[in-house]
């Protein structure tokens, strides 16, 4: 900064004195008196104009007349006084009426100095003026010192700060020789006088070369000129911000990045970012740019930015498969919907006919139509059986159809146990016995849940008859325990052949069986009704099994299943209820709980000849003749009996059909067949 000479002989202060009232000729007769003051009186014929005056100069001193139109002097002086750049200005009033003790009182109360009454004294009134207008010179006076001596401290500290540099330039010069970036400097004429070994590297251009020569020419052409203008200037303000904020404890204000496009000595450019510092000295300032060459961060950030694109619009492609992937799902539930209608239809339809070929066949069997050769008896006993899996295939279809509709009912009651498993051995006794396998059961104490025993007897029957039939005629053993959140595990463990690794998962899959020689085929729908009846309870069924050892089936449920958790948009493979109506097949049939209630024959009128009579309803009539009157019953009942329950019946199918599974079809002997 450069020094300012002091001028030799600094001309008389003068002070302003403001006079405010409404007639003139108190003004002149104010002016009269202090004229001799040798100061400015600046005349204010009512309060506003007062008010102006304020805003507009400074005074040593104001004369308020108290009466005036308008804005008496009360309210001037208060409007005055609120003003903190006027705020310490006195106030003397001069009144000729307003002399009440009151007014006087009012008069100090809003800040004025002096209360005088007209007609006044000229000399007193001069005199305090005076007084005053001597205050206020002093006090000017102070302030100028004051300025004086901050512009004294700023030259010494610039003083201290040159000193301070002169002593660091040698650190200086070791540290901007061995910076990583590139240090430039330069003054007001733009012209380099720095250029260290980095920047060498960076520009390609040897210090020697640059030396002299504008910085402008180390930049691409559209950052020169007014770019580096305004980089300067940026750099000379935060130096005149933080030379100004020493003092006072501000805070430094950080220098700014700048985006540039550098031009090395080949001609190539290169991005660059950089930041200009000024240095302010007596008579010139000092500009350094410290910059550095940016080029790989720029080509990371352009890849990075591809990738992004790329990323979009494989979003937007998963977006567009999403979509058709929803759409197939809609398709795909329609199917399925419509797969279970028709099975429902085909199932009702197939029954009826199935039913009435077990009634006839038991007629038949039992000697109602006359004898039978052993070749004919055996002929129709293999009959019967054949169409006894065919009805435990079409009621294990209808009711992997109403899983899927979600039209399972349920009907939540206490399950005890062992008590459910001992029933479920009376049950299955039957085909242990013929296969040879004894039946144990292990439970350390009495166990209770919240569930639908009926679902759970049909899943275990299932399990039961899986392990006979693959026991090799080995020991079936049944263990209950409870789980530690009041649930219940119930395993039934083989000790046959097992099932192979790659087949524990399949077993639980529609249609899919796991043949050997030696074994017939079932339906192959038992286990994935079983598991997902246990899915639908809030349980599990899983599968342990060890080639040579045997096989372990795990049913695992919880204490209580609340119908209202159940959500089939969560983790259930398969629709839950959502209503209280069945599943309605196609045909109008008014299918049961389980779907499985259908008559083989009722209520028809016999016929002579012995044919066979349709009355038009759903289910099929039949008719002996006469020697067999009134044998519909009995084919009726046959056909519950001998084509054991869970097939002709209809009701309960799960628990009293010993031979349930996909393992192989029912072997269970025939009831009420034999010839006399």
């Amino acid at each position: 900064m450069s020094d300012k000479t002091a001028p030799a002989a600094a001309p008389p202060l003068r002070a302003r004195i403001l006079m405010v009232d409404d007639r003139p000729e108190n003004l002149m007769a104010l002016e009269a008196i202090l004229e001799s003051l040798g100061h400015d009186l600046v005349r204010a014929n009512s309060g506003e104009e007062a008010l102006r005056q304020v805003l507009l100069h400074d005074f040593a001193v104001i004369l308020l007349d108290v009466q005036m139109p308008g804005m008496n002097g009360f309210e001037t002086a208060q409007l005055i006084k609120s003003r903190e750049r006027s705020s310490l200005t006195p106030i003397i009033f001069l009144t000729a009426i307003s002399k009440d003790e009151q007014f006087v009182y009012a008069g100090y109360e809003v800040g004025a100095v002096d209360y005088m009454f007209k007609p006044f004294n000229p000399d007193v009134l001069r005199s305090k003026v005076a007084v005053f207008v001597d205050l206020y010179l002093k006090t000017e006076q102070l302030k100028e010192q004051e300025a004086r001596l901050r512009e004294s401290e700023v030259r010494a500290l610039e003083l201290q700060h040159r000193a301070e540099l002169s002593q660091s330039e040698a650190r200086t010069s070791e540290i901007v020789d061995s910076a990583l970036e590139a240090i430039i400097t330069f003054g007001d004429d733009r012209l380099i006088s720095l250029f260290n070994p980095a920047a060498e590297r960076t520009f390609g251009v040897a210090a020697a070369e640059a030396m002299g020569r504008p910085v402008d020419e180390l930049f691409a052409p559209e950052y020169r000129g007014v770019a580096v203008e305004e980089m300067c200037a940026h750099a000379a303000d935060r130096a005149v911000s933080v030379l100004e904020g020493k003092g006072s404890g501000e805070p430094d204000v950080p220098p700014r990045e700048h985006s540039l496009m550098g031009l090395r000595a080949s001609g190539e450019t290169f991005p660059l970012e950089a930041s200009v510092s000024c240095l302010q000295l007596d008579s010139d300032r000092l500009y350094t740019v410290i910059g550095r060459d940016v080029s790989e961060r720029k080509r990371a950030e352009e890849e990075l930015r591809e990738q992004a694109e790329s990323l979009a619009r494989t979003s937007h492609e998963l977006q567009s498969v999403n979509v058709q992937l929803q759409a197939r799902q809609r398709e795909l539930e329609s199917a399925m919907a419509s797969r279970s209608r028709f099975y429902a239809s085909m199932s009702h339809e197939l029954r009826t006919p199935i039913n009435a070929i077990l009634g006839y066949s038991a007629l038949l069997l039992d000697d109602i139509y006359g004898p039978l050769n052993e070749q004919q008896a055996r002929g129709i006993e293999r009959a019967n059986q054949a169409a006894k899996h065919l009805l435990e295939l079409v009621n294990d279809i209808l009711d992997l159809s109403k899983i899927e509709a979600g039209k399972i009912d349920l009907e939540i009651q206490t399950a005890n146990f062992p008590a459910l498993v001992q029933d479920l051995f009376v049950t299955v006794r039957p085909l242990a016995d013929e296969h040879g396998s004894e039946l144990s059961l292990g439970c350390e104490e009495a166990l209770a849940i919240t569930t639908d025993p009926r679902r759970v007897r049909q899943i275990i029957l299932n399990m039961l008859s899986n392990a006979i039939k693959i026991g090799e005629g080995k020991p079936i053993t049944v263990d209950c325990r409870s789980r530690e959140d009041g649930g219940v595990e119930v395993d039934v463990r083989d000790e046959g052949r097992g099932i192979e690794p790659e087949n524990l998962e399949r077993i639980f899959d529609e249609f899919v069986q796991i043949a050997h020689p030696d074994q017939q085929l079932g339906t192959g729908l038992g286990l994935p009704i079983s598991r997902r009846l246990a899915v639908l309870l809030g349980g599990s069924l899983t599968v342990e099994s060890a080639l040579g050892e045997g096989s372990t089936f795990r049913l695992s449920l919880p204490p209580k299943l609340d119908v209202r958790t159940l959500s089939a948009t969560e983790s259930l493979p398969f629709p839950v209820p959502t209503d209280d109506d069945p599943l309605t097949p196609a045909s109008g049939e008014s299918a049961s709980d389980e779907g499985r209630s259908e008559k083989p024959a009722s209520d028809a009128s016999a016929s002579a000849a012995g044919d066979t009579v349709d009355d038009g309803s759903t289910d099929d009539a039949v008719s002996v003749d006469e020697d067999g009157t009134g044998a519909e019953e009995a084919a009726a009942a046959g056909g519950e009996t001998d084509a054991e329950p869970g097939a002709a019946d209809g009701e309960d199918a799960d628990e009293d059909d010993a031979g349930e599974g996909d393992e192989e079809p029912h072997a269970a002997p025939l009831a009420g067949r034999r010839r006399g």
